[in-house]
């Protein structure tokens, strides 16, 4: 029978808060938690920041999707509550900006955004302007946009302009700065074991089962099983009660509030979006491209460690968001969509060095199909679920805004504790980024609470993103692990092929080009 560090004589341990959901915006919640002198227990029922963190655009947007979206400036103007509703989210989103830019500088990283104005185009010159304006108004003392505008006889000054599409039709080029998050996942493992360090228990491999009201209305029981070593058995079982649950699932919340035996109505909307990965010629460095695909929706082309994706598709998802790649017919989709954008490519299918796929958990919305990007924090209680809060439209940048609004709130509902810590960051995790690679890799495997080499290498040692992710480090990482894993000589040799087999599936190439 498997023990658990909760086990406490047969007895329930009990929480201030639990936490459901160990992406970055669980992860954040529980550091600002802890700090804030709470009781947390996070739960996460695959491995640490393995959804939608690890599967984002990784752009720190400064808001202007919400500005021009893809419809018409004057359709914009005739909504004027869904218009207040962008400019709300946009402001929302230059905060955001620059709260990560200033704070967290070390994970993020500027670049230059080119965006191709076209005498077709739904957006003019002026009307862009106007959209960047209300964005500097947003957050006038933040970090800057840098926002200008070149026109055809200065083009000689802009790298890429020579790979655009219709030089006819290409009027002016609209440049600005963006930042990228080079490293989401490192963020989400830095505030998880710095909450752990101020006494917070935090979780991976650990599904939810139920969900139980306490006698008197005292909070909540939770069940918990114990999946890391892929047993399922009722062995691994366990329970915590909380007074307060933070469903923080990301994409699986209206499955955590079924567990309730709830029948409440679905808070999110699953959208599924896919990124392909190549080499761009070397006047790319650095630069990154803002289009619009042929739907009239945003095309991203953004440079990362020393390739560069494309992306992304949007199509609804009602299924299971484990495990969700890339198929042919996307990858052939979105090939089509960088070509129409940048004829002089040429993209091949062989030119895809690899994709990767996610579902996005939007806020659901009568207004949009696919949901909307506003980040709400649902309260429960209208549900009969009190003390029960969920999260949808939580983004990889508004992760800080949304853990500062979780303390108010379990203020709001449990009182203020007294905080072990002068600030939440007080307590300093160690930078995995500045060791030496080996180093890390020993450290994440000592610390970090990895189950296979796959844990290691996409997410705590970040060379999944590498050209070739990885694959000639493997053996290696996993004979260094090994006495810290418990691996015997088979054990290895089966990490590695599975490693490989989850870069054959989750991180695919067209079929035909299949290695």
């Amino acid at each position: 029978m498997i023990t658990h560090e909760l086990d406490v004589g047969g007895e329930t341990k009990q929480f201030d808060i639990a936490i459901i959901g160990g992406g970055i915006n669980g992860a954040s919640a529980a550091q600002h938690l802890s700090a804030a002198g709470y009781s947390v227990f996070l739960a996460e029922q695959d491995d640490f920041a393995s959804g939608a963190t690890s599967r984002s655009s990784r752009l720190l947007h400064c808001g202007l999707r919400h500005l021009a979206n893809g419809e018409t400036f004057w359709r914009n103007l005739s909504q004027p509550k869904q218009l207040l509703k962008s400019i709300f989210t946009a402001r929302h989103d230059m905060l955001a900006r620059d709260d990560i830019a200033r704070n967290l500088s070390n994970r993020v990283r500027k670049i230059d955004f080119y965006l191709p104005i076209y005498n077709s185009d739904k957006y003019s010159p002026w009307q862009l302007d106007a959209a960047f304006t209300a964005l500097k108004c947003a957050n006038p003392f933040g970090e800057p946009l840098n926002y200008r505008r070149v026109s055809k006889p200065q083009f000689d000054s802009i790298p890429i302009a020579p790979w655009l599409r219709d030089a006819g039709d290409l009027q002016q080029i609209a440049v600005f700065s963006e930042y990228l998050f080079d490293w989401p996942e490192r963020i989400a493992f830095d505030c998880l074991f710095s909450a752990e360090k101020q006494g917070a228990t935090v979780c991976n491999y650990t599904r939810l089962t139920k969900v139980d009201r306490l006698a008197e209305d005292d909070g909540w029981q939770l069940t918990l099983r114990s999946e890391k070593n892929g047993i399922e058995t009722s062995a691994n079982e366990y329970r915590i009660s909380a007074k307060l649950v933070m469903n923080l699932a990301g994409a699986w919340i209206d499955q955590v509030i079924r567990s309730s035996g709830s029948n409440a109505e679905p808070k999110c909307s699953g959208v599924k979006g896919i990124h392909i990965a190549m080499r761009l010629p070397d006047v790319f460095q650095n630069c990154g491209v803002f289009s619009y695909n042929s739907l009239g929706e945003p095309l991203y082309c953004l440079p990362f460690r020393g390739l560069h994706y494309v992306g992304l598709t949007r199509t609804a998802h009602d299924g299971d968001p484990a495990g969700v790649v890339a198929d042919d017919q996307e990858i052939a989709w979105m090939i089509g969509e960088i070509n129409r954008a940048m004829p002089r490519l040429n993209v091949q299918p062989e030119d895809v060095l690899y994709t990767w796929a996610g579902v996005n958990p939007l806020t659901r919305d009568p207004v949009h199909s696919l949901g909307s990007r506003e980040v709400k924090i649902h309260d429960l209680a209208a549900d009969n679920l009190n003390g029960i809060f969920s999260l949808t439209g939580g983004a990889i940048m508004t992760h800080r805004r949304v853990a500062r609004q979780l303390v108010r709130l379990a203020s709001k509902t449990l009182g203020p504790r007294q905080k072990p810590l002068d600030r939440e960051d007080a307590v300093h995790y160690p930078d995995v980024a500045e060791m030496d690679f080996l180093d890390a890799a020993k450290h994440c495997a000592r610390h970090e609470k990895p189950a296979t080499l796959a844990d290691l290498m996409l997410r705590r040692l970040g060379v999944g993103w590498e050209p070739d992710q990885g694959r000639d480090l493997a053996p290696e990482v996993a004979q260094l692990v090994a006495p810290i894993m418990g691996w015997d000589t088979a054990k290895i040799e089966k990490e590695v092929l599975a490693y490989k087999a989850i870069l054959g599936t989750e991180r695919r190439k067209p079929l035909d080009l299949a290695m």
